[in-house]
């Protein structure tokens, strides 16, 4: 769910895995499963640098078992992972900080 574009509102396919859609939506959904995918990298490796942020335990600990919650639903939806990306960009965010200690 979390590399998944949100594409619902497009009239592409939202199976978009298949490649069976017209060319140009194809193309517009493999976009937004690349940046999908940079932002889940862009925290993944925000959550190596953050150790030094105060209570950020607190974020990754919302965001593992929010997205361990959404795999035990029978029928979970994309939708459902909207609320983790304010937490997973807070993380992001410390990739582009700069060192505090001067």
């Amino acid at each position: 769910m979390w590399l998944r574009p949100r594409t619902e509102m497009f009239p592409s396919d939202p199976r978009w895995w298949e490649f069976n859609d017209d060319h140009r939506w194809l193309a517009v959904s493999l976009a937004f499963g690349v940046i999908n995918m940079f932002y889940v990298v862009m925290f993944c490796a925000g959550i190596v640098r953050s150790r030094e942020i105060f209570g950020i335990g607190l974020f990754v600990l919302f965001l593992l078992l929010r997205s361990a919650f959404l795999g035990t639903l029978e029928n979970p939806e994309p939708r459902y992972t909207l609320e983790c990306y304010p937490a997973a960009i807070l993380l992001a965010s410390s990739l582009l900080r700069g060192s505090a200690r001067a």
